[in-house]
């Protein structure tokens, strides 16, 4: 294979998986607000005693999505070791986007505003 081939899927990957990444955490952050927001009364209802929560269930529904996840993880790996270069440039592209390496690259830094200014 042609270097400059291999060169351009890697960065397509990596391109790909960032914007990918940083899109996905984005995401993520509504959706766990949202989340929060639709669990604050239900938290709020079993700590006065109004409704009770089913414990048992919960365990049980969070160990069946463990091991579907464990299911997922091994063939996103078994996956991952038969790709090609676009494939590896993509997951190290979406870990770079989905943490916050990018965030200064895509988003104006925000100015910090103190309550109370230092005398200079």
């Amino acid at each position: 294979m042609d270097v400059s081939v291999l060169a351009i899927q890697a960065t397509g990957g990596f391109l790909t998986g960032a914007l990918v990444g940083y899109a996905l955490r984005k995401a993520g952050k509504f959706l766990l607000l949202f989340i929060g927001i639709l669990l604050l009364p239900v938290f709020g209802l079993w700590s006065i005693g109004v409704i009770s929560v089913n414990w048992d269930a919960i365990n049980l529904w969070i160990g069946k999505l463990a091991e579907w996840m464990g299911i997922v993880l091994t063939d996103a790996i078994s996956a991952l070791s038969s790709a090609s270069a676009f494939g590896v440039a993509m997951v190290f592209g979406f870990l770079t986007g989905f943490s916050s390496f990018f965030r200064h690259v895509f988003e104006a830094p925000e100015k910090t505003k103190r309550f109370v200014q230092r005398k200079r």
